[in-house]
């Protein structure tokens, strides 16, 4: 049998921004977009989400004082101060919590199974925005894809160097294994699209996890999603079908000549075209991969992988 790691615990959604890429001609079941540009360049401020499971206070609630879909929660020690507040939503909770002297800690959604997801923000005591977590449920699990650590200017920092931000009893050990922000960035052309033109994307894997074993990357993904609430595509959707990185997608890389041949293999050009008009919903993963033998492990095969969504609007050709 084979043996193959995953790292699941190193990954990262990033807010995506638009480029202007000429259209081509459309080439039906392809796996290369062919761009004019070159994206390369980093985002000051990525988008990011995690929350870590920690020891709450004793809290009482004062429900005359919440509204319907409220739930607050007092610090037992001053029932004047909120140390959390829950909004409650159709689909979703928003989830706020609350230093001891009023300011915002902590704010990010759940499902109603009390999963995280999505982005969440985390303050420091002077309401400066210290750390963005990026989280995905995935197979009924909530995991930190991406995160990204800032200083009190809002500049990212490559390295946390603080063992915690958050001064505060009940939220000193609100804190992750992970110490580097993520650079990796996943680039779509364009949020609205005729029915007739593909949506585009590069991924740029430029914090590569597994680098030391020759690490290289493919993109895995689930492109007509026609439910918006829909959990995330497992293994058996997302991978019947995958795009290569620059050093294999040849067609793709006259567009990237500003980039480093060594580093084509953290590049990769992705795209998809829909059949039916409307809002929809891009899924899937980036996956690092090194493939044996190595000489540290008895393993075949080694992964890690950083998941994205995006939301796409499909509108008919006006004839």
């Amino acid at each position: 049998y084979k043996k193959l790691l995953v790292l699941v615990n190193t990954k990262l959604v990033a807010s995506l921004l638009a480029s202007d890429f000429p259209s081509e001609n459309p080439r039906p079941q392809t796996r290369n977009f062919p761009y004019t540009n070159t994206l390369y360049a980093m985002k000051k401020n990525l988008l990011t989400i995690f929350i870590l499971t920690f020891t709450i206070l004793a809290c009482k609630e004062n429900s005359s004082e919440n509204k319907l879909n409220e739930t607050i929660e007092y610090y037992a020690n001053n029932p004047k101060v909120v140390f959390k507040k829950t909004i409650h939503q159709t689909d979703f909770d928003s989830i706020y919590f609350y230093y001891d002297n009023g300011k915002l800690f902590k704010e990010g959604k759940q499902n109603k199974e009390n999963k995280i997801f999505g982005i969440w923000k985390l303050y420091d005591k002077e309401s400066n925005l210290r750390e963005i977590r990026e989280w995905f449920i995935i197979n009924d699990h909530s995991l930190i894809n991406r995160v990204w650590f800032l200083d009190k200017n809002g500049d990212t920092l490559a390295w946390n160097y603080e063992n915690s931000t958050f001064d505060q009893k009940e939220f000193v050990n609100d804190t992750l294994d992970i110490r580097a922000s993520s650079y990796d960035i996943f680039d779509f052309n364009k949020d609205t699209i005729s029915i007739n033109e593909p949506v585009r994307a590069i991924a740029y894997c430029n914090s590569p996890q597994i680098r030391e074993y020759n690490s290289q990357i493919r993109i895995f993904l689930n492109c007509e999603s026609e439910n918006l609430k829909s959990p995330f595509p497992n293994d058996s959707i997302l991978r019947t079908d995958y795009y290569e990185n620059l050093s294999k997608d040849t067609i793709n890389q006259k567009w990237f000549s500003g980039i480093d041949p060594k580093k084509y293999k953290y590049v990769a050009v992705f795209g998809a075209r829909f059949k039916t008009t409307g809002e929809k919903l891009l899924r899937g993963y980036m996956e690092e991969y090194a493939i044996g033998p190595f000489k540290d492990n008895d393993y075949d095969s080694i992964t890690s992988r950083k998941y994205f969504e995006k939301r796409i609007y499909v509108k008919d050709v006006k004839k």
